[in-house]
């Protein structure tokens, strides 16, 4: 009798294995929970100081264009393997997927296509699991980040996933079923997002998204377990779908304000504006800006406070002549977002966080007093009006351009950064051709004048063997009277990324295995797992049946 009960555990054992082999069979995703072992090492898409590792069966989309300094910033982003001694722990496996783009914000998109079992017409449904970590931690005692915090609701970091019913692989496509968005802080560990859509090709994607509506010092977002199936409830994109990404606010523009009349700068800081924003305006450091107000902290300044921006020059006398410094614009690149193979960046801020104090040595270093600007270290788009003064009268504006040798690569022309010959560089509005300037070796830039005032956009190509540094066009606002320099910074042997035709995915796609493609004994026990366990099951049954008797006729 022992040994029966002994054969009915056995059975019952392998027919829980059976189930879940079954069960994990029915996931039409490759590698849905994110391992490495029998799936392969997690491949290398980008090298350099922020790398992306994807695992196998995976892709990454990531916008073209930052939003400003610090936001979805592409070439600050690394996507790695999180292992099992980490913290969190994968919530299954060995593995997980962590995304981490620390004192700035990233906007990214895992994605995978699938094709095998789907049908127009057929629901699918989708789950994952995520968890995030976005927070700022406090100092030690040397004013630098410790790294130790709680994930905080202030940073605006969310996560959703959604189902492209027709296979595409842009995240901005409007036809996308989208979950709700959840914030799955660390402290609340592992929380999980479902969808459901209705197939309208022979293909569906599913999307794992992240974002962030302010940089902090630690901003992470980890995936894990991620299932894609037939079956549940379908549906479409509700026709006023929500864009994506979501706008993400952009930091005030600041009006740098007029030399005293001993030389000296004070800005008086209006709503919106931050250290490095003020820093950026008047041609300065944020260090810089620190030291000359005993500021601790580039976090904390309120309207209406005064900043010292510059000490009084040795002679003051006639320094109140002097121009006023000149006011950048931010310009926000006018391309639309893309897949990964286009935000590939030679450029990448290899520098500390935007919030990371430098050492203490170099604080020592740096001269109390800020070295006045020269005309041509000027960072390319600035608004420039002589004297601080517009003529209330003019109708029309300039937008002066020029093409630079950026040689130390930093996108700002510096005293020995030579003009370049043999570029292009044209100007439209509203799409049409305004005018076209073939760019010389000449330390002045070239000017196109009397344009009425609205919108422009300053587009360059550069001279063979180079590559541009710099954005490859500028959208430009020219106001009446004034005069906006651009200048586009290019480099010798600098390749420049050819973006992809749309929707055709962002990473080199990982090419389905053939059908003929001769398969592992590993591939095909795996198949026929379910039939193999129920075989041994009656083995052992029939084995247990025939011991049982055996030991009754003794």
């Amino acid at each position: 009798m022992r040994v029966i009960r002994l054969a009915i555990l056995a059975i019952l054992c392998l027919m829980m294995v059976g189930s879940a082999a079954a069960q994990d069979s029915s996931n039409l995703l490759t590698n849905g929970g994110f391992e490495e072992g029998s799936f392969g090492p997690y491949t290398q898409r980008r090298g350099g100081e922020k790398p992306i590792y994807l695992p196998n069966g995976w892709n990454a989309w990531l916008p073209a264009s930052p939003r400003g300094d610090y936001y979805d910033r592409s070439d600050r982003v690394t996507i790695n393997p999180h292992p099992e001694t980490g913290f969190p722990k994968p919530l299954k496996g060995l593995r997980a997927a962590a995304i981490d783009c620390g004192f700035v914000t990233c906007s990214v998109a895992l994605y995978q296509t699938v094709s095998t079992g789907i049908t127009a017409g057929a629901n699918v449904q989708a789950s994952a699991w995520a968890t995030l970590k976005a927070c700022n931690s406090a100092p030690d005692k040397n004013g630098l980040p410790t790294g130790i915090c709680e994930s905080a609701a202030e940073s605006g970091a969310k996560t959703r996933i959604g189902i492209d019913p027709n296979g595409g692989t842009d995240p901005n496509d409007s036809d996308i079923v989208w979950s709700g968005f959840i914030s799955p802080h660390m402290q609340g560990g592992w929380q999980s997002m479902s969808v459901s859509a209705t197939a309208t090709g022979p293909a569906v994607t599913l999307f794992l998204y992240s974002t962030q509506q302010n940089f902090a010092e630690v901003n992470i977002t980890y995936w894990d377990e991620a299932v894609l199936a037939g079956g549940g409830g379908g549906g479409a994109a509700p026709s006023a779908a929500t864009p994506v990404p979501t706008p993400i606010p952009q930091v005030a523009f600041v009006v740098p304000q007029a030399a005293q009349s001993d030389g000296s700068i004070v800005h008086v800081v209006q709503a919106g504006d931050t250290v490095d924003s003020i820093a950026f305006a008047y041609g300065v450091t944020r260090t810089q800006i620190l030291e000359l107000n005993n500021l601790a902290s580039a976090r904390f300044i309120n309207p209406g406070q005064k900043l010292v921006i510059k000490t009084p020059e040795p002679a003051a006398s006639g320094a109140g002549d002097a121009p006023a410094a000149a006011a950048p614009q931010e310009i926000v690149p006018t391309v639309s977002g893309v897949n990964f193979e286009e935000v590939v960046s030679t450029t990448a801020p290899v520098d500390g966080a935007p919030d990371q104090p430098p050492p203490p040595e170099a604080q020592a270093a740096e001269p109390t007093q800020p070295p006045e600007p020269t005309p041509t270290s000027l960072p390319a788009p600035v608004t420039e009006v002589a004297s601080n003064v517009i003529n209330p009268a003019a109708t029309t504006g300039s937008v002066c351009v020029l093409l630079f040798d950026d040689l130390n690569q930093n996108r700002i022309q510096e005293p020995g950064e030579t003009t370049l010959a043999g570029g292009t560089i044209n100007l439209s509005q509203a799409g049409q051709p305004v005018e076209s300037y073939q760019t010389e070796a000449v330390p002045d830039p070239h000017c196109f004048t009397d344009l009425s005032i609205g919108d422009y956009v300053a587009v360059a190509a550069v001279p063979a063997g180079y590559g541009l540094i710099t954005s490859n066009q500028f959208r430009v606002q020219l106001s009446p009277g004034a005069t906006i320099n651009v200048a586009f910074g290019a480099a010798q042997g600098v390749q420049a990324v050819a973006p992809p035709p749309a929707d055709v995915g962002g990473l080199v796609e990982e090419a389905p295995a053939a059908s003929d493609t001769p398969r592992t004994l590993a591939d095909q026990l795996l198949q026929y797992s379910g039939l193999i366990v129920f075989g041994l099951a009656a083995l052992v049954l029939l084995g247990g049946l025939g011991l049982a008797l055996v030991m009754r006729r003794r």
